[in-house]
């Protein structure tokens, strides 16, 4: 009995064992140089390691020994029986770019820069095995400097001769984020669960009157979220404020740009998004093999929750948002849930967010909310730190339900498309086709579509009119013309002086919006039913000013722009019921 209980009381140790990172850091934003030792145990066994091809390694040993270190960097099966990594390595940095919201979602490198540093995981800045790991990061800045990575901050000193900081990661990770920049650090407290968490805001000087909302709303997510689905796994939580329009959520943080924190709505939506993702996505890990369903949730309980807390009108309009966006996915272009990972374009956020939370939202409609409260309890309780898949999901709610969901998760996440559907339902509970003329013409009609073509009216357009097509539509490489072409759906330039006698000339309805601002935008569908969107500016650099700000308002079906806010917007009333 003795063997057998201590049998038991190693599982749990053994199936947490992983290797254990010790990292310190040097960082100078002024002149990019990045200084870093690293020491990697594993009492199992390491098998390799990968290290990023900017970075060049001063020394490696193994084991205590000095080894060549071009032999291993790039995965090569260490010595059986390595059980120690020592290693020093460094690299200038390239400076912190200029990036649109777009671009950001595809930079992988690390960067520096006195405004801010990021160094993502992907960038390869420290030393890898491929798989779960805990670490300790030292981290010194010069001073004026402050930075962080997710974790604990364990010890913390700031003076003119510069930040040092001290994170503890002691839970399974699958990588490591770090951001620097001359932060203004505010905080404040949260008793929960008899524990006392620590909530900072590290932001840019000119949003320190910022501070104190994102606090306090930081603080309401971090008590409502535990509530429902279990203890807050960290320490502390951070919102870091980014000189590029990122919006990441990272254990224990999120970072957000600069003129992201400024937007008022902000708090009200990401930002509890965002804390979420600390429980699914940051918690418990998807399982990338079967499909990333932690976007569906967090969006079922954060954006989609928060309009149910606002009223019943306010989350029917945006069921019906969900599926006016799904009737603008060509049907050939459909995926199943099973094979979304993340979002790079808009028809896999139509599926992988908001057909997702729609999956959840039908889900609690056929369990019950207080099962479907138990399953999100279930899930947390046996996957902390782990990855879950579909299948650990149906198994969670099957149990909290009493009855298998196997055939609901079978039809719903397994399956592309969305079945058949003969029932009335007039409230838009359930994820289906509508015919796309119930709903009134959007610009995402035309965005998303993989097959759109882009005319220019006007030549002096040209150069302009194509930069901002390849910002807003799907398909990048649309062909370009000056005449409409026979079939597909179509982005149309012109000048506010000329759009109209074209419009005229190629048999499309009269501009429905009056002549105001610098440029408007409208959506609409011609005689044969095919959507096109209109953009008319008043000059080149009218156009050019909406490279930033168009591609965020797919939703709409108008819009006045002056310069490169937009004025006025909104969507056309229903053509029919």
């Amino acid at each position: 009995m003795k063997q057998l209980l201590l049998l038991l009381l190693w599982l749990p140790l053994a199936a947490w064992a992983k290797p254990q990172l010790e990292l310190e850091i040097r960082l100078d934003p002024q002149t990019r140089q990045f200084e870093a030792t690293a020491s990697l145990d594993d009492k199992a066994g390491l098998r390799a390691f990968r290290l990023g091809r900017d970075f060049e390694i001063v020394a490696l040993k193994l084991d205590g020994r000095p080894a060549e270190s071009r032999r291993w960097r790039d995965g090569t099966p260490l010595p059986a029986g390595t059980r120690k990594l020592e290693i020093a390595y460094r690299a200038t940095l390239p400076p912190t770019p200029t990036l649109d919201h777009r671009q950001v979602l595809g930079q992988r490198g690390g960067t520096a820069g006195s405004e801010g540093s990021f160094l993502p995981a992907a960038a390869g800045w420290y030393p890898d095995t491929g798989e779960l790991f805990s670490y300790r990061v030292t981290l010194s800045l010069p001073a004026g400097q402050k930075g962080l990575v997710p974790g604990d901050l364990r010890e913390e000193s700031d003076s003119s001769k510069g930040y040092r900081a001290v994170f503890d990661f002691p839970h399974p990770a699958d990588g490591i984020d770090l951001m620097a920049g001359p932060y203004v650090v505010s905080e404040r407290s949260l008793t929960l669960d008899k524990r006392t968490l620590r909530i900072r805001t590290w932001f840019h000087a000119e949003l320190k009157d910022f501070a104190q909302p994102y606090l306090d709303d930081s603080a309401r997510y971090l008590e409502r979220y535990s509530k429902l689905i279990g203890a807050y796994p960290f320490g502390m939580f951070s919102i870091v404020s980014s000189p590029t329009p990122t919006g990441y959520g990272m254990p224990s943080l999120t970072y957000l740009g600069r003129e992201v924190i400024r937007l008022p709505f902000i708090r009200a939506t990401s930002l509890g998004h965002e804390v979420l993702h600390n429980w699914w996505g940051n918690g418990v890990y998807p399982d990338w093999q079967s499909g990333n369903w932690s976007e569906g949730l967090t969006t079922f309980l954060a954006d989609y929750a928060y309009k149910e807390d606002e009223g019943a009108d306010a989350a029917r309009e945006m069921r019906m948002g969900w599926l006016r966006d799904y009737a603008a996915v060509p049907p050939g272009e459909d995926f199943a849930l099973k094979d979304f990972t993340s979002r790079h374009h808009g028809i896999a956020s139509i599926i992988g967010y908001n057909k997702a939370a729609m999956v959840f939202l039908m889900l609690r409609d056929r369990i019950g909310r207080a099962a479907f409260e138990r399953g999100l309890r279930l899930l947390w309780e046996r996957k902390q730190f782990q990855t879950a898949s579909w299948a650990d999901l149906e198994a969670a709610f099957s149990e909290a339900a009493g009855q298998s969901q196997a055939a609901f998760f079978r039809q719903w996440v397994m399956q592309a498309g969305a079945p058949p559907f003969a029932g009335a339902d007039p409230d838009f509970r359930v994820w289906r086709r509508v015919d796309p003329q119930v709903f009134p013409p959007i610009l995402r009609e035309v965005f998303v579509a993989p097959r759109a073509s882009v005319v220019v009216a006007d030549a002096e357009l040209q150069p302009t009119a194509q930069a901002l097509a390849q910002r807003v539509l799907d398909a990048k490489s649309a062909p370009v013309g000056a005449s409409l072409p026979p079939s597909g759906p179509i982005l149309i330039f012109g000048l506010e002086a000329t759009i109209d006698a074209w419009l005229a000339r190629h048999g499309l309805p009269v501009r429905p919006l009056s002549q105001r601002g610098t440029a408007q935008v409208w959506a609409g569908r011609d005689a044969k039913n095919r959507p096109y969107v209109v953009v008319a500016a008043r000059d080149a650099a009218a156009l050019a000013a909406l490279q930033r700000g168009l591609p965020h308002y797919g939703r709409q079906s108008w819009l006045v722009f002056e310069g490169a806010r937009a004025a006025d917007k909104g969507v056309w009333p229903p053509l029919r019921d």
